[in-house]
């Protein structure tokens, strides 16, 4: 009579994994989640705590729970009073695992305030540091909000990378948060490209910035645009005009004063010229709130160039002795740069 014996050697000891884990959970998924998740579905007919798992993964016990939590986003776990469960949505997949088959120690609850009702129109953006959604509620979003992804592949294409769950953090919070329409973003994160800037630091920092300044189309956005260009562009023909190299990134009150007395004010690279050296042989240095100073006198009295300047200053020395109007002029430069300089 004829035995057969089979070894089946690792295969003996199995436990079933849903296929969603792979097919829809690895993408966002880490070393940290896989091992949490594989763990707690071999032992899915014992009770676990934070302790047991971490001691047989090496995790961290503080991660654990932003590992389950991710499970449950992906629809793998469920999660009731603090007792983590499989999701029974196909009993072909899970059908050998029990519940429950982790308990989360009791921990307690804050309470949470009554919620406001929604306005019937969303409230003009006005927080200088919104809070980001967390990774959890990210992924989630990016499962189901199909503007959220149409962002996402739309920046990852533009950018020539793959986002990582921090970046997509920024753009969730921009469209929700912030309240920037879909078209919005797409032309911020092209214009933080033209700026050879892409990056997400820019992007948020703009797109902040956008909300605040109540940027809701594709008409305000142009012309957001095209204002912050034309203001760029003063800012190069003034640092020109000063001979500065490698000027760096303008604050916004020198952007200010550049688009003032270029745009508004229409001085010349010459005049602009001769208003900086004035300023350094008083000061010794540049400073640009007494530029300012001098180019608002000169806009005052009508004067637009070096022979209007010329005039000026040979009728005002007729009608004034020399002592008096060098101590007018003095008095009242010292005035101006006594005035806090925004550089």
């Amino acid at each position: 009579m004829m035995s057969v014996t089979i070894n089946l050697g690792a295969w003996r000891s199995v436990f079933a994994v849903p296929s969603k884990v792979v097919d829809e959970g690895l993408k966002f998924s880490d070393g940290v989640k896989l091992k949490v998740l594989l763990y707690v579905l071999r032992n899915a007919d014992k009770t676990l705590d934070n302790k047991d798992i971490s001691a047989c993964t090496g995790v961290n016990v503080t991660d654990i729970p932003e590992a389950l939590d991710y499970w449950v986003s992906m629809g793998i776990l469920q999660k009731d009073n603090q007792v983590y469960s499989p999701v029974n949505n196909s009993e072909k997949e899970i059908s050998s695992l029990q519940e429950p088959v982790f308990q989360e120690p009791e921990v307690k609850e804050t309470p949470i305030a009554e919620e406001i009702p929604a306005e019937p129109e969303k409230p003009h953006f006005t927080v200088t540091k919104p809070q980001k959604p967390d990774y959890v509620f990210t992924v989630q979003q990016l499962a189901v909000d199909e503007e959220l992804k149409i962002i996402v592949s739309e920046a990852q294409t533009a950018l020539g990378k793959t986002l990582s769950t921090a970046d997509i953090s920024t753009l969730l919070m921009l469209k929700d948060t912030c309240g920037l329409p879909l078209d919005v973003i797409l032309m911020l994160i092209q214009y933080a490209i033209s700026l050879d800037k892409g990056n997400m630091r820019t992007i948020e920092r703009l797109g902040v910035s956008w909300a605040n300044d109540g940027v809701n189309s594709v008409e305000e956005a142009d012309n957001k645009i095209r204002l912050a260009t034309q203001r760029t562009k003063c800012y190069s023909i003034v640092s020109s005009s000063f001979g500065l190299k490698n000027a760096g990134s303008p604050s916004k009150k020198q952007l200010d004063y550049c688009n003032t007395w270029v745009s508004e004010w229409k001085f010349s690279p010459d005049m602009l010229r001769e208003a900086y050296e004035r300023c350094v042989d008083t000061k010794g240095e540049m400073k640009f709130n007494y530029i300012d100073g001098i180019l608002k006198r000169w806009h005052s009295n009508g004067i637009r160039n070096k022979n209007d300047l010329a005039q000026f200053e040979n009728a005002k020395k007729k009608k004034e002795p020399v002592s008096a109007a060098s101590s007018y002029d003095i008095e009242e430069l010292e005035q101006i740069n006594r005035l806090d300089d925004f550089e």
